[in-house]
């Protein structure tokens, strides 16, 4: 799993710098928008550790379907005593019902950014649309798999169709068949070998196979 998680957002179209500096021109108040599947949290983190590196204090929240309001936890989190160098980041902006998010928006202005994703634009500027293609899924699979990506059945061009673009879902066959060769269980290690006994002799007895158990 840890390897899987280990790949990264690809830019196809532009460089790092040159996003951060649209961000930037944005006023750092923008959203990553795009279909499920398509890498908006992993863009999302990787443009956090960036904006960490330049001196930004992330405070980063995520929800999931059916979140209508931030928890008071999360609420606490993401909105409490902002500072003028806290970088908001918040994961799955579309799921906040309208009140709830004109409270976000608002609040949010006290600090330097608010950086969030979506399925759909409109909630905040679009830094960045995430798109997907079988030559991009084919990419992380050979990533994933090295020499053995040629082997994977389905192809990645299948996977790519069968799931509608959703990479997350499409990456679930490749990461089964590395999982599966990565977490065989070792091969069971043989038993110290034992010495045997004779049979004991006619007429011999018990004292004296004692002395054989001790000698051996």
């Amino acid at each position: 799993m840890q390897r899987v998680q280990g790949i990264r957002y690809r830019l196809t179209d532009l460089a790092w710098e040159d996003l951060l500096a649209r961000l930037a021109d944005l006023s750092y108040r923008a959203a990553i928008v795009g279909p499920h599947g398509r890498g908006k949290t992993t863009l999302l983190e990787d443009l956090g550790r960036r904006l960490e590196d330049r001196g930004f204090s992330l405070r980063s929240v995520t929800l999931h379907e059916g979140d209508r309001r931030l928890t008071l936890d999360q609420e606490r989190t993401l909105l409490e005593g902002l500072t003028p160098s806290a970088m908001l980041l918040l994961d799955g902006a579309e799921q906040l019902g309208r009140l709830a998010w004109r409270r976000v928006e608002r609040r949010s202005r006290a600090a330097a950014g608010l950086l969030i994703t979506s399925h759909c634009a409109g909630l905040l500027p679009t830094l960045h649309e995430c798109a997907s293609s079988p030559e991009l899924l084919a990419g992380i699979v050979r990533v994933l798999l090295g020499a053995e990506s040629g082997t994977l059945s389905p192809t990645p061009e299948e996977l790519f169709t069968r799931h509608r673009g959703n990479l997350r879902d499409a990456l679930r066959a490749p990461y089964d068949v590395y999982g599966a060769r990565t977490t065989q269980p070792p091969p069971p290690r043989p038993s110290p070998a034992r010495a045997c006994l004779p049979p004991p002799r006619a007429g011999e007895g018990a004292t004296a196979l004692a002395k054989k158990k001790e000698a051996l």
